[in-house]
């Protein structure tokens, strides 16, 4: 039964890669699964894996990732100084 419980709720999730851009050349990246319920908290996870602050996401942007399986985040949606051009986030879709 566990395991139905978890195949539902992973089911539920979006797989993220989120991307480190500089100059046009991807320097880092990591695969995480993000709840699109509580985006917030997947942002900081995705921070948190990269090592980078965590930027600022209006719920725009979020609805925008969800229309579109795409978001670029830049210097703008960052408080702190950031070392890269671009945080990309796609949604890896699975068929």
């Amino acid at each position: 039964m566990p395991n139905k419980t978890l195949s539902i709720i992973l089911s539920l999730m979006i797989n993220v890669w989120a991307k480190i851009v500089v100059d046009h050349k991807v320097k880092k990246s990591v695969v995480l699964p993000i709840d699109p319920e509580n985006f917030y908290d997947g942002v900081t996870q995705i921070a948190a894996a990269l090592k980078i602050p965590t930027p600022v996401i209006t719920q725009t942007q979020i609805d925008h990732f969800l229309e579109f399986n795409l978001l670029k985040l830049k210097q703008r949606d960052f408080i702190e100084s950031i070392p890269f051009d671009i945080l990309e986030f796609n949604a890896i879709i699975e068929k």
